[in-house]
């Protein structure tokens, strides 16, 4: 193997095989959507509601799931804004369901949650209710929120407070049987006005 040209020959040949072998790998089909959760419960914190609160009976209807703490005071702040989406938008065929996340006594939690003045369910959300929003790495920030499609599907979450107008056009589009608004960052690169 003195001869250079068979050498190059040789490698190059090795080279586009391995190549082509690797290229022709099926690639591997996406992970399928996460499974709808729109059929769970909630153990109730405020009597003006059944003792349970079965999601399933807002099946058909977009829902905004909050996990939120009663003695969080900015969670406590946003229940006007909250309470003002629920009145706002029911009449169309949404729901928001506040889903209370402490490990505290419910007995404890029931006045703070009553003391809430909700307007709309509010529930104690056990290991499961968590574990059907991806678990606790999901509630990323306290509120975590997860917009329902009419089908119980994830169309978007929201970790830390969300805009009141944000959620509003959210909701909006959802109810009105359009996508959500795509929320990416946009890039834009300067443009090339160098002389």
């Amino acid at each position: 193997m003195k001869n250079p040209l068979f050498k190059f020959l040789i490698l190059n040949s090795t080279f586009f095989i391995l190549l082509s072998a690797a290229c022709s790998r099926k690639q591997e089909a996406p992970p399928p959507p996460p499974p709808p959760v729109n059929d769970f419960v909630l153990k109730n914190l405020v009597t003006e509601f059944p003792g349970e609160l079965p999601t399933s009976a807002y099946a058909g209807q977009v829902q905004l799931i909050v996990f939120f703490r009663t003695d969080d005071a900015p969670c406590r702040g946003s229940i006007p804004d909250w309470n003002a989406l629920q009145k706002e938008f029911a009449p169309r065929g949404f729901t928001l369901v506040g889903a209370v996340v402490d490990d505290r006594n419910p007995d404890l939690l029931a006045p703070e949650a009553i003391a809430l003045g909700a307007a709309f369910p509010l529930g104690l959300a056990d290991a499961p209710v968590v574990a059907a929003f991806g678990g606790p790495a999901a509630l990323r920030a306290i509120p975590t929120a997860f917009l329902l499609s009419r089908d119980g599907a994830v169309a978007r979450s929201y970790a830390g407070f969300e805009p009141l107008p944000r959620l509003r056009e959210d909701i909006a589009r959802l109810l009105d049987g359009q996508p959500l608004a795509d929320r990416a960052p946009k890039v834009v690169l300067p443009e090339d006005n160098a002389p």
